[in-house]
């Protein structure tokens, strides 16, 4: 993220960096401890560039309910914020939304793919 943020890149709606460092306890928005070297990093990113705005998505596997599931995600996604915010992060410099299971980057038929869907991913919007 910091080599897009220097670089001379177009911003896009399409360009998403993950951040699988950041995990959940199951079906809950509670943010596991070992995540908070990643939140950690955004946070110090965001310092370090202080025009720089992001959007941070919220996602989910395919299993349960889909309204369930985007509920959850949003929940995550708001979750991650209020931490980074928590660090000395304005709020009004990130966005947070939740997919549910619209936009997989793997399978859903195998459980390492439903675990690579259950993400958070960050995109920058201003530098």
């Amino acid at each position: 993220m910091v080599s897009f943020i220097e670089g001379s890149e177009a911003i896009s709606k399409d360009l998403w960096f993950n951040m699988n460092g950041i995990t959940f306890d199951t079906n809950k928005a509670s943010i596991k401890k070992e995540s908070n070297e990643q939140i950690n990093h955004i946070a110090e990113v965001l310092k370090a560039f202080p025009k720089v705005n992001i959007k941070i998505g919220g996602y989910t596997a395919n299993t349960g309910k889909a309204n369930a599931n985007k509920k959850l995600s949003n929940s995550r996604a708001i979750a991650v914020k209020k931490a980074i915010v928590a660090k000395g992060v304005k709020t009004d410099r990130m966005d947070a939304e939740g997919y549910g299971s619209d936009h997989p980057v793997a399978s859903n038929d195998t459980e390492e793919g439903r675990q690579q869907n259950r993400r958070i991913d960050v995109r920058v919007t201003e530098r």
